[in-house]
Parts: structure tokens; sequence; C-alpha cells
């Protein structure tokens, strides 16, 4: 009689294999956790292609998690109908379902030490994570991540929510920052305010 499917069953005390047969007679036995492990590294896994510095990838409760490092640059944001030229320092861009979180970088990761600070925007809570508003933010995944950055930095209206304490020469209002940064190529990177954690504190 050939084998239909098996069911797996996992008691704080013993591990189950139920096999069951076309007919529906089932047997049942123990099998040790070397022998689990062993057949589940037989499985091939892959994540496929990731996107450009893709710091860390993952799945979390049915949802992937996945970390960029975003270079400095140009970008074009707006607050209250204004779009401005702002330079913006490297940045850690995390997302896990509808929900992003970002720290400014003042270089690319290569350990799980690199401290992260406040990125010198509104709009972002003390914890690094975005208010998303009203902007449709897709769910987060190795297809979207960049997208969902895009619609962060350019495609949402920035007010003054969360602008304290975002930037050392005006620590009432990174807005006014902007102002003084509109339209410069680099962005000075002893304007950070650290947010005394480390790069490990997202993995």
């Amino acid at each position: 009689m050939k084998l239909d499917h098996v069911i797996l069953t996992i008691y704080p005390e013993a591990t189950l294999l139920e096999k069951v047969l076309e007919d529906g007679s089932r047997i049942t036995h123990p099998i040790s956790p070397a022998d689990l492990a062993g057949q589940l590294n037989r499985i091939p896994l892959s994540t496929g292609l990731l996107p450009h510095n893709t710091l860390f990838w993952g799945q979390q409760g049915g949802q992937e998690r996945i970390a960029l490092y975003v270079p400095p640059r140009q970008w074009q944001p707006i607050a209250y109908d204004r779009c401005y030229r702002l330079p913006l320092p490297g940045m850690v861009f995390l997302g896990q379902g509808q929900q992003y979180t970002v720290f400014a970088v003042k270089q690319k990761p290569k350990t799980p030490e690199t401290p992260l600070y406040h990125l010198p925007t509104p709009n972002v809570e003390e914890n690094g994570r975005i208010c998303l508003g009203q902007a449709p933010f897709p769910i987060a995944g190795r297809a979207t991540i960049y997208n969902a950055l895009k619609l962060f930095m350019e495609g949402s209206q920035f007010n003054h929510d969360n602008s304290r304490q975002r930037c050392v020469s005006f620590p009432d209002n990174s807005l006014a920052l902007w102002a003084k940064l509109d339209g410069q190529k680099r962005f000075p990177l002893d304007e950070l305010v650290p947010a005394r954690k480390q790069l490990k504190k997202l993995l």
C-alpha cells in the first residue's frame, strides 16, 4: 500500500511521525530530533534573488522581514507642499508586514555592533518606527522594499510630527535643517543624533 501523506506531531517529551496510507490506515512511531533535522536538511531552501544592498532577510510570523543599506544620496522629500533637494546620510531601512523602521548610519554596516542614529526627518518615532499616515505602503518583501523606501522618502508629505531631537543644530525642528541643507550635495555627519542602539538590536 502506498504512502498518502505524513503527520508530524511535536510534544515537549517526544516527536511522533504518523504515516497515513492510501487506504486510510496509519502507522505511528517516534522519531529522534537528530533524524528529523537530517530529513529537513535535505529540503532545498533559497531566498531567490535579494535586492541590492540587502543586509539581512528572514521570515517571521509568516511574513518576510528584510533590511536594506541605503547609501548617502540626495532625495526630494515634500513637507507642507515644499519640495526639497535634500542630502541625507546612509540608512538602514527595515520592513516586516506593513511596519517599517529606519535609522541613519555613518557608513555601510559591516558588523552587528554598527551604531545607529536617528534619521534627521520628521514622522519617525524614537524607536525608528515610521509613521505611515495615509500612504499606501506595500507589504514588505524582496519585491516591494525599494517601493516602500521611495514612498516614504518622496511619495508622502512630511510634517512636524516627531521632528524634535533628530539633529544637532536644530533640536526642536528637523525641518529647519532641511531648509539649511536644501540643494547641498552632502549631509554633515556631525548633525546625527545617536539612537543609543546597535544594528544587532534590529537583528
